[in-house]
């Protein structure tokens, strides 16, 4: 059994040892095809492309055949193999709930990283660029207000998402806030921004390696909308992590006509286009702005009955159906429930409430809205979240900490009816379409994909699949070849005190009419994070 098996592996790398060569002879033919489109350069390239077909046809059998010659069960034997090649198999990082702070370490590296990441971030900036929007527009100020409350969803404050500072600015100021152990550093923006800078600035060497417009691309950080910050750093980073993999490769300029993000120049000649996906969806700030409503109603009216306590809703129905006074007043009612903890349920879902006394002694000095707080007041995770979203209170005598909290009141929510699930479960397959049109006519391309996930493990978990069922579906231009593709899921979230912390898990692609995985070997697969982890 063991020799079958190292036979077939023998016999695999030596039919990709005859493809690697031929693959930039295919880029030449495909190119001068479509661009000159002669007889001549059309039966070139039927030639070379069918001999290429033929080795990968040959080694996809081969492929097939290790299961059985390794002689190991089918699924540990997809786990050894596709485990990014590691013997014994990786934890599997595809579901949610394996992404956690117990399972995967914290980038512990951070605090030592971030002074000299900033200090080379600000040293890019134009004189005086910091100085033109306020660093306590950055802060968690607001919320001390008395009528102020937290919201959020998916993990997202969304007043911090959108905030009316330059997002490079926002950046920065949360990075020196969080140095600084400021009491009002916004944790909430930190957990993404924090990470990105200190990941941008320690590839800086490989970033000067980049060819083409990279100046205008970091420029671009600064001089450009403060809604493509983002993306531009997600464009720097990848660019960054193909250089240091051995690649060569430049930024191209953007045209009216197809222009994709990176030019690559080896193995072979390909394109590298990148898209994000916005961290919240319009339908997910509109269900959120209609449970802030909710909120506001019912903390209203909790607050003339002296009533505390962490409220559970789960809807049945879409959150634009429900009758906001109708739902609050139910609310409000669970307190006279013989157990108002055990839910209760009426045609639009369901509700539950664990009191919380008027004041509560915190078991240390703790922020306003700390995850640690958050934890103990509320039994709200932000490492893992069993529910869509948050919106809670606190009375903190207007300090940005304390030991003693006074009318702490919560109401967290969820929604499970079908119609919601299909909507939050939006998969960026729309980006994956859009990047294709971007690759030219007679070329390869690679596609990474980026968004943050912070929803729940059944909705990140059904957005995957989404993505993966439409991609097998999906279909682009004979004109153009995307042998592989990169979906880069990030996981930001603060700890304890608020400390940020980023998981990267990219889930990969290949095609399965000429797609080899051994091209993973040569691209990057975690961008903001160090490979593997």
């Amino acid at each position: 059994m063991k020799k079958e098996f190292e036979d077939l592996t023998r016999r695999i790398d030596a039919i990709r040892a005859e493809i690697d060569p031929l693959l930039p002879k295919l880029a030449a033919a495909r190119h001068a095809h479509f661009s000159n489109p002669t007889k001549q350069n059309e039966a070139d390239l039927d030639a070379i492309q069918a001999d290429v077909l033929a080795l990968h046809k040959e080694s996809s059998r081969l492929v097939a055949e290790l299961p059985a010659a390794s002689g190991l069960p089918l699924e540990m034997f997809e786990n050894v193999m596709t485990d990014e090649g590691a013997p014994g198999g990786r934890p599997d990082h595809l579901p949610r709930q394996n992404l956690t702070v117990d399972q995967i370490e914290t980038t512990a590296d951070i605090d030592a990283l971030l002074p000299d990441a900033l200090d080379r971030m600000e040293s890019l900036l134009p004189k005086g660029w910091l100085a033109d929007q306020p660093r306590e527009a950055g802060r968690l100020g607001s919320l001390l207000d008395s009528e102020a409350f937290l919201s959020l969803t998916k993990g997202t404050r969304l007043d911090s998402a959108n905030s009316a500072l330059h997002r490079l600015r926002q950046a920065i100021f949360v990075g020196r806030d969080y140095q600084e152990g400021h009491k009002l550093y916004d944790h909430f923006a930190g957990a993404a921004l924090i990470p990105a800078m200190v990941r941008l600035a320690t590839q800086g060497y490989h970033i000067g390696q980049v060819g083409g417009e990279r100046d205008e691309r970091l420029r671009h950080l600064w001089h450009g909308p403060s809604s493509q910050v983002d993306a531009t750093i997600f464009e720097l980073l990848t660019a960054a992590a193909c250089v240091e993999m051995g690649r060569s490769v430049e930024f191209l300029t953007a045209t009216d006509k197809k222009s994709p993000d990176i030019r690559c120049h080896d193995p072979f000649p390909l394109v590298i286009e990148c898209k994000r996906q916005e961290t919240v969806s319009q339908y997910e700030a509109l269900e959120e702005a209609r449970m802030r409503a909710l909120f506001a109603v019912l903390r209203a009216e909790a607050s003339k009955r002296g009533l505390c306590g962490g409220f559970r809703l789960t809807l049945s129905v879409e959150a634009s159906q429900i009758d906001i006074s109708d739902v609050a007043a139910k609310l409000v009612s669970q307190r006279l429930a013989p157990h108002p903890e055990r839910p209760l349920r009426y045609d639009w879902g369901t509700i539950a409430l664990v009191p919380i006394p008027l004041s509560v002694d915190l078991p240390s000095n703790m922020r306003l809205y700390s995850p640690n707080m958050l934890q103990y007041l509320f039994d709200w995770s932000t490492d893992l979240p069993d529910w869509d979203g948050i919106c809670c209170s606190v009375a903190m005598g207007g300090e940005p900490s304390t030991d003693r909290v006074r009318s702490p009141i919560a109401m967290m929510w969820r929604n499970d009816s079908s119609e919601a699930l299909k909507k939050r479960t939006w998969a960026p397959s729309n980006l994956f379409g859009a990047a294709s049109f971007q690759v030219p006519a007679g070329e390869f391309g690679i596609v990474y994909v980026n968004y943050v996930e912070g929803a729940r493990a059944e909705i990140a978990d059904m957005r995957v699949k989404a993505f993966s069922d439409r991609l097998h579906e999906f279909e682009h231009s004979a004109k153009v070849r995307i042998p592989i593709a990169v979906l880069s899921r990030l996981y930001p979230r603060p700890l304890n005190e608020g400390q940020p912390d980023l998981i990267e898990s990219s889930v990969r692609y290949v095609s399965g009419l000429y797609g080899e995985p051994v091209l993973f070997g040569s691209f990057p697969t975690t961008l903001f994070t160090l490979a593997g982890a």
